[in-house]
């Protein structure tokens, strides 16, 4: 899988399908899930949860 960026197609549909849901991010919380992604981390509930409430993992 490649590395994905700010401006990758894959991305902006994560973002968009967020905007659908009403929930927005900030763009410090978007770097840092896409570095998480970029890892290959594994994104589960609780990471998602974790991040949400503490904006770190």
């Amino acid at each position: 899988m490649k590395a994905l960026d700010l401006d990758s197609k894959e991305f902006r549909r994560v973002m968009h399908n967020l905007h659908l849901e009403n929930l927005k991010i900030s763009s410090d919380m978007q770097k840092t899930v896409l570095e998480l992604i970029n890892k290959k981390t594994s994104i589960t509930p609780t990471l998602i949860k974790d991040l949400l409430r503490h904006g770190k993992v």
